[in-house]
């Protein structure tokens, strides 16, 4: 009977989390200028730093306010002929879809309002630490591969190399943005996880030194 039980409320939790995630992303896009905002900042800073006087800013796209518009002071000849300072799109949703993700998991979860709210804050800065590192590198991935040799020797000028971006952006693009949440949610329910998966922190113990 407790397997059974313990299978219904793990049931339970994933039908909870999955609609609360529905409402989660809604939210989540309509307030992408707001709650983006802080990773806007610290990009910009962290861009201005590496690259110095080449960059310029990072605005929000007015056309679509959840893209991140960065701007640089590097000249480039477009396919018109034309030639401006650089400026191109980044996506910054695509290194933050772990926020609706995580509300539909603390939302579904039978824990107190304070830790629920607690477990969000929490998860809400890790994963803007996540979305400045993802926007940060894919920055400098296409400055490096997208734009030719100038703004690429831009670039390895300020010291990164070729394999630094590589790895960054596939770190910050593939896996810290699907592990994060997941992380956070496993390490503030602690007692939940042992529940579903029926072996506690004192039966692991104890297993350690249980002789053959």
């Amino acid at each position: 009977m407790t397997n059974d039980n313990e299978e219904l409320r793990l049931s339970e939790l994933l039908i909870l989390s999955a609609l609360w995630m529905l409402f989660g992303f809604m939210v989540w896009y309509y307030l992408s200028a707001f709650h983006g905002f802080p990773a806007r900042i610290a990009a910009e800073a962290i861009l201005r730093e590496l690259l110095g006087s080449n960059f310029h800013q990072i605005v929000v796209n007015p056309e679509q306010h959840f893209l991140f518009q960065v701007e640089t002071t590097i000249p480039f000849t477009f396919r018109d002929g034309t030639t401006e300072a650089l400026g191109f799109i980044v996506n910054p949703l695509i290194f933050s879809y772990g926020l609706p993700l995580l509300f539909g998991l603390v939302m579904g979860s039978d824990v107190g309002w304070l830790k629920k709210i607690y477990i969000l804050l929490l998860g809400y800065v890790t994963i803007t630490m996540v979305q400045i590192w993802g926007v940060v590198w894919q920055s400098l991935k296409m400055l490096a591969f997208n734009f030719g040799d100038q703004a690429h020797q831009i670039v390895q000028d300020a010291g990164i190399s070729d394999t630094a971006i590589a790895l960054s952006y596939q770190l910050g693009s593939l896996i810290l943005p699907a592990l994060a949440p997941i992380f956070v949610w496993v390490l503030t329910n602690r007692r939940l996880v042992e529940q579903f998966v029926g072996w506690g922190a004192d039966q692991i113990e104890a297993g350690g030194t249980e002789k053959p």
